[in-house]
């Protein structure tokens, strides 16, 4: 699924290979009209029951992934969304820090690729270096794994006149379709059976409050009812800590603030609500108080919790005091960055590379592989 694909004027929102991997314009959900075929010669539909039925599209959709990462496709603002499935334990410790430290602290295999014990080394030390330096900075943060994933790609067509060669393999594969679109494009009666359980039965993980953003102003209302799981992969911006007067700040907390409402409006019957929250940068600041006060109106909610990492652990005068997250109605933990950090008790590893990473890093997922056809997944 490439995405909720918006057109120039903003109308009529594509979703062919969005977060389900079809078009979601509020017309997907209309009854079937007199005129539609109820397949009633097909026995699939004839044997058995619609509970059955149903049975079968949730065992397709956690075969699928039963977590599926929402993301823009690239760092444009007019970028579609698309998805992929997550493969990675959310709760599991986050090992980016303690990996950059271990490849920056691995002497060079080959002393002469360095000047006096300074610099990358070789071409491979040095992509190992610069893999964890971006995967530290990634909007993705602990799914790094899910960003990297390679698409799943499938053979069509016959022999290309490249033969063998792998330049001709490689046009003889295109990305494969994910369940999600192999069932809704069966028929236009599977179609309307199946919709509503993808929301139902889907935890929608995003990276990033602009997929969020987007999906709720894109998807039909009467698909946005049916969510009950919703995750949030959140790369605090530096405008979280900033003076709560400042102009930045306050167009930032308004965008947020209003992100949530409509959450809070739009999917009514939400039962889990995790936020997983990141700093702009390692050991940046806490956000202040009031950026957690809008998650209050979630205090129905029967699962609902914040990861807090690697932000300035301690209670001090930068981070201010703790009190408010006690009083929070979610459960939260905070788990501390490593103590040194890498990029400077390392520094003479990092001579010779780029010293600053991207603040909106490259889309990794693009670099996995090549492939020729429209994304299905």
């Amino acid at each position: 699924m490439e995405g909720h694909q918006d057109g120039p004027s903003g109308m009529n929102p594509q979703m062919s290979s969005g977060a389900t991997g079809f078009r979601d314009d509020g017309q997907a959900h209309k009854p079937p009209s007199q005129g539609s075929s109820l397949q009633l010669q097909s026995q699939y539909f004839c044997a058995l029951p619609l509970e059955i039925r149903q049975s079968i599209y949730k065992h397709v959709w956690i075969a699928a992934g039963s977590t599926q990462h929402v993301y823009k496709s690239s760092a444009s603002s007019l970028a579609p969304l698309s998805h992929c499935v997550c493969n990675a334990d959310p709760d599991a410790e986050d090992v980016r820090e303690i990996e950059l430290t271990r490849v920056l602290a691995t002497p060079p295999a080959d002393p002469t690729t360095v000047e006096g014990g300074v610099g990358p080394g070789s071409e491979d030390e040095k992509n190992a270096i610069n893999d964890w330096r971006f995967r530290v900075v990634s909007s993705w943060s602990n799914h790094w794994s899910c960003e990297e994933e390679p698409p799943t790609l499938r053979a069509v067509g016959g022999p290309t006149e490249q033969g063998d060669s792998r330049e001709g393999q490689r046009q003889l594969r295109v990305k494969e379709f994910s369940p999600f679109l192999a069932i809704l494009l069966t028929c236009k009666r599977m179609h309307d059976e199946a919709i509503d359980s993808i929301y139902k039965d889907t935890t929608f993980s995003f990276i990033g409050t602009d997929p969020l953003s987007r999906f709720l102003q894109t998807t039909s209302q009467h698909s946005l009812i049916h969510i009950t799981k919703l995750h949030l992969i959140w790369r605090a911006p530096i405008e979280t800590y900033m003076e709560l007067d400042a102009d930045e700040s306050v167009l930032e907390r308004a965008k947020w603030k209003k992100i949530w409402t409509d959450v809070a409006f739009k999917v009514p019957r939400l039962k889990e609500l995790r936020i997983w929250a990141y700093p702009c940068y390692p050991r940046y600041p806490m956000p202040h108080e009031e950026w957690f006060a809008t998650l209050h109106q979630f205090g129905n909610v029967p699962d609902f919790s914040i990861s807090l990492r690697w932000f300035q652990h301690h209670a001090t005068p930068d981070t201010g005091p703790l009190d408010f997250l006690e009083a929070a109605p979610f459960d939260y933990d905070r788990i501390p960055p490593v103590s040194e950090n890498p990029l400077h008790f390392h520094w003479r590893r990092l001579v010779g590379l780029d010293m600053d990473e991207p603040r909106v890093p490259l889309v990794r997922r693009q670099r996995a592989g090549r492939y020729r056809g429209r994304s299905g997944t």
